[in-house]
């Protein structure tokens, strides 16, 4: 029987250094946690616009080494005080859920927590869902809570974008959809989270717009160019590789 899931979410003080200053989690039966910390870092300006999270708000708050474990909404099975703990006892039980689930890893990595299960619902997104044969406009979680109606169905007590306690409260019901609307198993999910995003289209350049299959009919050179040259581009090179091979096999 597969684990059950844990909905996480974090806020940092940039997408460099990534000091956490906010851990929010759900599970499916309520056991929760939302922590503010205050980092070693400072906050830049571009965090800040994102997540709205100031020095000042976090002047009163612990570094996270001196963090107390809350009392409530606790996981039962959990025996012990030690906030670090706790976490390390939780990434033993559950699969934890994260949209683009590899930032939120290096963060909790960064601070001594290493998560050994994990789904990352930004790529099971970009698998399952399509507007034909092309991508969706965004697979951020914000477009798509709007994109399949996810927003008409929210708790109203969290609904706050870019707030780690909301976001994983999207991000729950995001996960719940995508299972209703597939027969991936958790194992399925975690094999795609492990590949490269899949990417149906070209968004820069002169195909921009096309589908790597138009482009593999219309100019093959210029897919076997993205994988010989876009290093610094590996999902897009992984998906020139993927058409190129289906390509070989239709002659």
């Amino acid at each position: 029987m597969s684990k059950p899931f844990l909905y996480f979410d974090t806020e940092t003080t940039d997408s460099t250094v990534k000091d956490l200053i906010q851990l929010a989690f759900v599970t499916d039966t309520d056991v929760q946690l939302n922590m503010y910390f205050k980092p070693r870092q400072q906050i830049s300006f571009g965090a800040m616009a994102v997540h709205h999270i100031t020095p000042e708000f976090l002047e009163d708050k612990p570094y996270i080494e001196d963090a107390k474990l809350p009392l409530e909404n606790i996981d039962p099975e959990f025996i012990g005080d030690s906030l670090e703990d706790y976490l390390n006892f939780l990434a033993q039980k559950y699969i934890w859920v994260a949209h683009n689930v590899q930032f939120d890893l290096e963060v909790l990595n960064r601070k001594g927590i290493n998560i050994p299960e994990y789904i990352c619902t930004l790529k099971i997104a970009r698998n399952m869902l399509s507007e034909g044969n092309h991508d969706l406009e965004s697979y951020s979680l914000q477009y798509l809570r709007y994109y399949l109606g996810l927003y008409k169905k929210e708790n109203e007590d969290h609904n706050t974008a870019h707030d780690a306690l909301s976001d994983v409260h999207f991000l729950r019901n995001l996960f719940h959809y995508l299972q209703e609307h597939s027969t991936l198993s958790a194992e399925n999910m975690m094999l795609i989270t492990k590949e490269p995003q899949f990417m149906r289209q070209i968004s820069f350049g002169k195909y921009a717009g096309k589908t790597l299959e138009d482009i593999a009919r219309l100019d093959r050179g210029y897919l076997e160019w993205i994988v010989d040259t876009m290093g610094d581009k590996p999902d897009l090179q992984w998906n020139a590789k993927r058409v190129l091979s289906n390509d070989l096999t239709l002659f």
